[in-house]
């Protein structure tokens, strides 16, 4: 088995887990209601809508919007700092005669163009940043002392 079979067994066996775990947590609230009909023999509405809310209460608004913002700029720098390195590499392979890979161009442009793939990623992050809910107001000035 080569690496890229194992890489997607990998993002599959990720995909079902993430799907068997959402499915046990929806049996536990099911069971949890079942159990509380059982023993009261009424159901609360309000206990419903807080055990049926997909809302996480410990989410703050402007949580994904921050979390985009900082992972498109990590992943940018990360480009950046790739690109450098394949341009030093080629500049001191050229220099040197050393480094079979930068005598010549070819594989420059290879990395130069994975760092622009990567670039493209980060930017599309920081892009989507836009359609989170932003932070309120309050969250976007500095702390005070």
């Amino acid at each position: 088995m080569d690496g890229g079979a194992g890489f997607w067994i990998f993002i599959a066996a990720l995909v079902v887990g993430g799907m068997w775990s959402d499915a046990r947590k929806k049996a536990e609230k099911h069971e949890t209601l079942r159990r509380i009909v059982e023993k009261t023999g009424t159901i609360d509405e309000a206990r419903l809508k807080e055990l049926f809310s997909d809302e996480n209460p410990e989410v703050k608004p402007g949580y994904s919007y921050r979390g985009l913002r900082v992972a498109g700029t990590i992943v940018l720098f990360l480009a950046a700092g790739i690109a450098t390195f394949f341009l030093v590499a080629a500049g001191l392979g050229k220099l040197f005669g050393t480094m079979e890979m930068f005598r010549n161009i070819t594989g420059l442009v290879v990395g130069l163009a994975v760092s622009a793939g990567i670039a493209v990623v980060g930017l599309g992050l920081f892009f989507s940043s836009r359609f989170a809910t932003p932070p309120s107001a309050a969250g976007t000035e500095p702390p005070t002392r």
